[in-house]
């Protein structure tokens, strides 16, 4: 069963231009949000062996961990990267890459969230990132 997205989720890929142009969009499927970057020819990095680039899939693990974060938190409420640790895992192909994000941690001020890119199975992944964000302006 689909459900709709928080506003704050929305907001955050429609002013997200990195999200644009990786063809970013997330979908609440029974309370999880799957995320899902659309296949492009500019997402390759290395056209001998047709494998997405390593930053392609870093920006996707992050904006995925930024709605996972922001879907907890109250409207408005700002978030900043503090720091963020990537771990490639297999080689990807020119195809989509589907996500899931996890918050391991949510603080007054900080708050810990772990990121997971797949292409062809969720138990295969490609990538896994684990992200620290300051929440709030102060």
């Amino acid at each position: 069963m689909t459900q709709m997205l928080s506003e704050n989720v929305q907001a955050a890929i429609d002013k997200s231009g990195m999200a644009k142009w990786l063809g970013f969009s997330a979908q609440l499927n029974n309370a999880e949000l799957v995320y899902h970057l659309t296949f492009d020819e500019a997402h390759i990095g290395n056209p001998a062996i047709r494998a997405l680039h390593g930053g392609a899939i870093a920006a996707f693990l992050e904006i995925s961990a930024q709605c996972e974060l922001v879907q907890r938190l109250d409207k408005g409420v700002a978030i900043k990267t503090i720091n963020a640790d990537f771990n490639y895992l297999a080689s990807s192909r020119a195809q989509d890459m589907d996500g899931s994000a996890v918050v391991t941690r949510l603080g007054r001020r900080i708050a810990f969230v772990e990121a997971t890119g797949w292409q062809q199975s969720k138990t295969r992944p490609v990538a896994k990132a684990m992200f620290r964000f300051r929440i709030g302006d102060g």
